[in-house]
């Protein structure tokens, strides 16, 4: 039976449980968490850290495989000025046939924000329906928006993210979001700065 982005969703989230590993929900499904308006989409995103961390890599692995799909090194867009990046920073399901993404995307802590959004997240976990899952934390999603963004500025579902987070989620931790907005070198794209532009400047 071929899976759908819910039964995606349930299973790695049961894999995930099971293996030596950290982990939240990240991308789309959990943007639609804090949007006022839910947004379509067929990837089932993650973020993983294994104990010890070098084996988060096979740990993603392993959940894929127990999906019944294959695990891939996924693709992730690079700047235009970014050097070839020399590690692997996501682990995809192979695309099924006629399709050109794969359905499940683990992302590594090799990911420059996921170590401390994977943390922060542990203290975030919300009720799905079907289990009790750490999810990242809207300060940390605006965050991944802005890197994938800095890296495919066209990219609209990232943009329109980062503009509903602002518009929607009425508590964001403004000083933690500026501080982590520098520390990785990061900013909020100018198509969507102003919706958050007020807040940072706050202080």
């Amino acid at each position: 039976m071929r899976l759908t982005p819910l039964s995606a969703l349930k299973k790695t989230v049961a894999a995930l449980t099971q293996l030596p590993c950290r982990f939240c929900l990240v991308g789309g499904h959990a943007a639609s968490l804090y949007r006022s308006q839910e947004r379509f989409t067929r990837d089932v995103d993650f973020a993983v850290v294994a104990s010890p961390k070098v084996k988060s890599r096979a740990v993603a692995e392993k959940a894929i495989k127990a999906l019944g799909l294959k695990p891939v090194v996924g693709v992730t867009p690079l700047g235009k000025n970014e050097p070839k990046r020399p590690v692997v920073w996501m682990i995809s399901s192979e695309p099924a046939p006629q399709e050109l993404t794969g359905l499940v995307d683990i992302l590594l802590p090799e990911v420059p924000w996921v170590p401390e959004a994977v943390e922060r997240a542990q203290s975030n976990v919300l009720n799905l329906g079907f289990a009790d899952v750490p999810v990242i934390t809207p300060e940390d999603l605006i965050l991944a928006k802005c890197l994938s963004a800095a890296n495919e500025p066209d990219r609209f579902q990232d943009l329109d993210d980062i503009k509903q987070l602002f518009k929607d989620v009425k508590d964001l931790d403004i000083d933690y979001l500026r501080r982590r907005l520098h520390e990785l070198s990061l900013v909020i794209p100018e198509a969507v700065r102003a919706f958050g532009s007020g807040s940072l400047a706050e202080g």
